[in-house]
């Protein structure tokens, strides 16, 4: 979801890791850009973007190239902000910092996923469909049918953070149906940073400024002007920053609203188990006609597992508490879900149900609004031998934009998500392909 973090998601838009920038590292960069970027930019067509207009989608200003444009120009910023923010001091290649958890010992990955970074553990699963009203035609199936699934549990913390803190966790599902597959992109916080992809796209520009702070060196000060000499460069370099993201100051304010609720997003997030979550879609989604969101909640099992699933003190503490916890849980036995539906509220215009995020339908209908359960998750007991490793995990591409027949994402944020996702995380993949080769 990436871009979830953004991403979503979003969430790597905004934290840069310190470093010293080489000049190999810099050229490094700019290889990277060249050969595994540009060409991500130049693939982006208007076949990418369709809209229902018969359900109340519009495009961004009012035209679908002006949409076109923001969604190429957020694969540049967000391409150029990956190869530019993990980064180790002195090192010849773009070395991340997570090699125990990806690799428990030699690096081999470089670039970081565009959106929650850090997989806690990806676990096999079942998802069964539930007969139901609200898809009288059938939901990924007939009533009772199961498919094979995977759900990947994530963080949306900018870098590899500990699972101590406070932050937005994903749980991505992935539904195996023969030759199809169907993405679930969930988190658990209901609201997005932002209403659009323009304003998405704002907010990565001003993380990218501030990474760019980050990874250009100081040159050393022989100046005999001192103090105003460093003000005079850091100047110099601040506006050369905003420059390169092409950041419009006049769209400062309404960004900052925008790394408010981002802020916000990760104060509200409470540090427990994945276990004891509700995860969203956020976005709202269309099955034929019928307008809707998702919602997954804990359920207890038909076979309970006699282990609580919360977080006990030590996992609460621990760096890799999460990844600790589903291991424990998942030894003793199994974990259940219910997934649910909410139907789009009849008292929303079109703009309010379909193009605004950053408050929830709850949040905004005079209606109580009622949840439909359509299918069932059982994550099955962890049997040694069977792991699904940290590696498969962290290369798992999860897309919203992947669904069955008859579905359809909406919203302007959700059009841009499925080409930036598609095109980051093949980026990601023939890039870190490209450093594990230049380094052997």
């Amino acid at each position: 979801m990436i871009l979830s973090k953004f991403v979503a998601s979003g969430a790597l838009l905004l934290a840069a890791q310190s470093s010293i920038a080489t000049v190999e590292q810099s050229e490094l960069r700019d290889t990277l850009d060249v050969l595994y970027v540009q060409d991500k930019v130049s693939s982006i067509t208007d076949s990418d973007l369709t809209i229902r207009e018969d359900l109340g989608e519009t495009w961004l200003n009012g035209s679908k190239e002006y949409e076109l444009e923001v969604v190429k120009d957020i694969i540049n910023q967000l391409g150029k902000l990956q190869l530019g923010t993990y980064v180790v001091d002195d090192s010849p290649a773009l070395i991340t910092n997570i090699s125990e958890e990806i690799t428990s010992g030699r690096q081999d990955y470089y670039i970081l996923r565009d959106a929650h970074p850090k997989a806690h553990q990806c676990v096999n699963a079942s998802f069964t469909v539930e007969d139901n009203n609200f898809f009288p035609d059938g939901f990924l199936g007939e009533g009772n049918i199961q498919h094979d699934a995977i759900v990947r549990f994530s963080s949306s913390n900018p870098s590899p953070d500990s699972d101590a803190v406070n932050g937005v966790r994903g749980a991505a599902v992935k539904v195996l149906m023969g030759d199809q597959t169907h993405d679930f992109v969930m988190q658990t916080h209901p609201n997005f940073p932002t209403d659009n992809v323009e304003q998405f796209s704002n907010l990565i520009k001003l993380g990218r400024t501030q990474n760019c702070l980050s990874i250009v060196p100081d040159p050393d000060n022989q100046s005999p002007w001192g103090p105003l000499f460093d003000f005079t460069y850091q100047l110099s370099k601040a506006t050369q920053c905003l420059v390169q993201s092409d950041f419009n100051i006049f769209d400062l304010p309404e960004t900052v609203g925008s790394i408010m609720r981002f802020q916000e997003g990760f104060e509200e997030s409470p540090i427990k188990s994945a276990f004891d979550f509700d995860y969203f879609s956020v976005t709202p989604y269309a099955y034929k006609d019928i307008v809707f969101k998702y919602e997954v909640s804990p359920a207890i099992c038909n076979e309970p597992n006699s282990e609580n699933k919360s977080f006990n003190p030590s996992e609460a503490n621990d760096t890799d508490g999460l990844e600790k916890n589903i291991q424990r849980v998942l030894g003793a036995g199994s974990a259940c879900f219910d997934l649910n539906v909410v139907a789009r509220p009849t008292d929303l215009s079109d703009k309010d149900a379909i193009e605004s995020l950053i408050t929830t339908w709850d949040e905004k209908s005079s209606h109580v609004l009622e949840r439909v359960k359509v299918a069932s998750i059982v994550v099955p007991q962890l049997v040694q031998g069977f792991e699904i490793s940290p590696v498969a995990c962290d290369e798992m591409r999860n897309n919203n934009g992947r669904v069955a027949d008859g579905f359809k994402p909406l919203g302007s944020v959700s059009r841009g998500r499925i080409p930036i996702y598609d095109r980051l995380s093949a980026f990601r993949l023939e890039a870190n392909e490209h450093l594990r080769n230049m380094n052997k």
